[in-house]
């Protein structure tokens, strides 16, 4: 490719498209310079000259390679083309387009001649010959304007005169939009429309008469500095047409026209109306025939009026299709946008890097959006100045330029006011209608980048204003509303992504001051912690000779304890003597007191045998009903004693128990004796048992007491514990419950309590069955 573009002067230099290839011009309007039928000729005659001469298969590889290349040179990827688009003969393209599709197709086929010979062989088609079959060749080229009008309306003026029997004399002109489309590529341009042109009219009598084509002789060429193509073309004599035999052309013409007309658009329900209209309007030719065989022009206006009907029928159609694809074009950009923003949104509120941010931005901008130039541009808002520029798309001496300038912001009706004074977006189709309203500097700035159309929004966080986000092209109106509404989405985007960069930043800032003081206070804490451990390790061994301390006085009280209780049962019995009322009653009261300390010398050695990790259970089956009833057996007198009715109930076939039998039976003595204790004479205790779902038993001790309050609920398990409300009287040590707790929990069961005050309490632990034994622990 390389090689033939250094040996011409082509389109392709251009680089991008400035035009859209197809669908709506920049000013408004449908797109119509160039009919499908041409551009499929192209494409169609590429894939035979490369299936020919490379094999099957080669000529669908080169159309899609050819499709790549087009795409390449459009911006705009909702408008890429697919070798099925470019066959549709109801499509009409821009002369831009198809010129970067007959330089393309020029190189793909190796061929210099490529245009010369599809215009011979595919100009001329199908539609075109069934039109003109009725016509001899100078009325055919009398129509040269009318034929050419329908592949190129409104971008060519076509003209026609001096026409004989055997001659012609031919000429076009392009208008003033297929030249700007050209620009200075005007004369390779049209060397390959005239190439093409000048083909397919030498091929008329060939294709439609099947006689030798015409000669072509130019009078003057576009590609060598005239203001018009204009040829002389000469053809042998042709014989006068019988008038059926005019009538037999008419009739195929009509029905090669309609079938042409109709099976692009998938028309085929329509064949049998368009049959019925062929055969009527057939009858009413025959009939004018046969009735004015020697009145030519009556038959020439009937014709003119059925191929007129028929042509319009096709401009409506053709028109449909055009709004049609417009209508899909539109949705397709609107989607790939609104992909672009999502992804970007995505992209730019998940870095907090400004640098990296600024980058991201700029890439976005440029190579998925496609325009030719971005820029951010930073605004102080206090001094009115904006600088830090940065550009994406430019040379480095324009970016480095860029970044050194600032440049002063105080007229809010100025180009830059109306975006960073006022926070209105701007969009600009041609630079020189604003450029007085310029700062000088962005002057130089628009010069040096050759930008023609920009669109610049604010960058505005609330009532904020960052900076200004910028794009342009080197095309002149070459930028829309689209644009700005695009524009002003993204720069909201981006404003709201800056704002979060700013604030991490700024986050970061106090870290790095934060770290000094962090260090600091680390470096006490470290000091302290080292005092700390010392003292730690001075309160353990407190709390060791403490444990070792309660352990000895515990045990050490525990024989005079002993001896004391002795001594006053036996003084209870009478084996001192008989006692008067009253020293009944304080023997009675030293016994009961007693029996109240040794219950918490046990407590508090249990409590440090478990603190020391010394608490072991001896674990066998056991009989729960039988260890529950053995508990209530002892505490039977008290409940006497207090008028409270104290029952069990357990039911048939309860499960052994698997543990600890003294540890069992110390729990429910201490789980039964409280609920004695504050349950009110006339009230009762009852002990319940239920196998539960995990393979243990449930034991439940309830009680009709006071009931306790549900502050003090979840802490009734806690070591030293012991309710507001309980009376002095009746308070222990605060440890029956706590080590009650921890020996069900060593069983691998657990423990809770329910109570409403005033209503009484349930008291509730699991304990495992003898089947569940062998099976791991773990506490609830």
């Amino acid at each position: 490719m390389s090689d033939l573009l250094s040996k011409k002067h082509t389109i392709l230099e251009k680089g991008h498209m400035a035009y859209p290839p197809f669908g709506v011009h920049p000013q408004g309007g449908l797109i119509r310079d160039v009919s499908g039928v041409t551009v499929r000729g192209n494409v169609d005659y590429l894939d035979e000259v490369i299936e020919q001469r490379d094999g099957p298969g080669a000529g669908a590889r080169v159309v899609e390679q050819l499709c790549s290349l087009l795409n390449e040179r459009i911006r705009d990827p909702t408008l890429h083309v697919t070798p099925a688009f470019l066959r549709n003969v109801w499509n009409s393209y821009s002369y831009e387009f198809v010129m970067f599709l007959a330089e393309f197709c020029e190189i793909l086929s190796g061929d210099p001649g490529f245009q010369h010979k599809v215009g011979r062989h595919k100009f001329i088609s199908p539609l075109i010959q069934a039109l003109a079959r009725p016509f001899t060749l100078p009325q055919i080229y009398r129509m040269f304007p009318h034929f050419g009008e329908k592949f190129a309306k409104g971008s060519i003026t076509f003209g026609v005169s001096d026409v004989t029997e055997t001659s012609a004399i031919l000429r076009m002109h392009f208008s003033d939009h297929v030249y700007e489309q050209f620009g200075p590529w005007r004369r390779r341009c049209a060397e390959n429309i005239c190439q093409s042109s000048k083909s397919g009219l030498a091929a008329v009598p060939e294709k439609v008469h099947r006689a030798p084509p015409a000669r072509i002789r130019d009078l003057a060429c576009i590609a060598d500095g005239d203001d018009r193509c204009e040829w002389e073309l000469t053809w042998q004599p042709q014989e006068s047409l019988a008038p059926m035999s005019v009538l037999g052309m008419v009739t195929g013409g009509a029905v090669g026209f309609l079938g042409a007309l109709l099976a692009p658009a998938g028309f085929d329900g329509m064949l049998p109306w368009v049959a019925t209209g062929i055969g009527a309007m057939v009858g009413a030719l025959s009939l004018a025939f046969l009735s004015q065989r020697r009145k030519m022009m009556g038959r020439e206006r009937l014709i003119q009026e059925q191929l007129e009907s028929m042509e319009a029928r096709h401009e409506e159609l053709r028109e449909a299709y055009l709004q049609q694809e417009q209508v899909t074009v539109e949705l397709r950009r609107r989607i790939n946008q609104l992909t672009i923003l999502h992804r970007t949104g995505l992209v730019f509120n998940a870095t907090l890097d400004r640098e990296g941010l600024i980058q991201q931005v700029l890439q976005a901008l440029v190579h998925e959006l496609h325009y030719d130039r971005a820029m951010i541009a930073f605004f102080d808002q206090d001094r009115r100045i904006v600088s830090n520029l940065r550009l994406c798309g430019v040379t480095e001496h324009i970016s480095t330029f860029a970044r050194s300038i600032e440049v002063p912001v105080t007229d809010p009706e100025s180009a830059e006011g109306i975006v960073l004074l006022q926070g209105q977006p701007l969009c600009i189709g041609d630079v020189r209608d604003l450029w007085d309203r310029l700062h000088p500097l962005n002057q130089q700035l628009a010069f040096m980048t050759k930008a023609k159309s920009l669109v610049s929004v604010p960058l505005k966080v609330q009532d904020r204003i960052l900076g200004a986000l910028t794009v342009d092209r080197t095309d002149e109106q070459s930028l829309s509303e689209e644009d700005l509404s695009l524009m002003t989405t993204l720069g909201n985007q981006v404003a709201i992504a800056f704002d979060n960069a700013d604030a991490y930043h700024k986050i970061e800032e106090l870290n790095v001051g934060l770290e000094a003081r962090v260090r600091e206070r680390t470096s006490a804490l470290e000091q302290l912690n080292k005092d700390l451990e010392g003292a730690n390790l001075k309160l353990k061994e407190m709390d060791r000779l403490k444990s070792a301390f309660v352990s000895i006085v515990s045990h050490e009280l525990r024989t005079p304890m002993t001896s004391i209780k002795g001594y006053v049962e036996n003084m209870l019995d009478g084996l001192t003597g008989s006692l008067a009322e009253r020293q009944r009653r304080y023997l009675e009261r030293i016994r009961h007191n007693s029996e109240r300390l040794t219950r918490m010398i046990n407590e508090l050695l249990d409590l440090s045998r478990i603190e020391a990790g010394q608490m072991h259970l001896q674990r066998r089956p056991a009989a729960a009903g039988d260890l529950i009833d053995e508990v209530v057996e002892g505490l039977q007198d008290l409940a006497h004693a207090k008028g409270v009715d104290l029952s069990v109930v357990t039911p048939v076939g309860a499960p052994a128990i698997d543990g600890d039998r003294d540890k069992l039976h110390q729990v429910l003595t201490n789980l039964i004796h409280n609920a004695i204790k504050f349950t009110n004479s006339g009230g009762r205790v009852r002990i319940e048992t239920a196998a539960s779902r995990e393979g243990c038993l449930q034991v439940t001790v309830a009680d009709t007491g006071c009931g306790i309050p549900a502050s003090e609920l979840d802490k009734i398990f806690y070591k030293f514990y012991r309710g507001n409300e309980v009376a002095a009287e009746a308070r222990g040590a605060g440890l029956g419950l706590a080590i009650s707790k921890t020996l069900v929990e060593l069983h691998g069961g657990r423990i809770w309590a329910e109570s409403q005050p005033g209503a009484g309490s349930r008291f509730m632990f699991t304990v495992p069955t003898a089947g569940e034994a062998s099976r791991p622990r773990t506490n609830a």
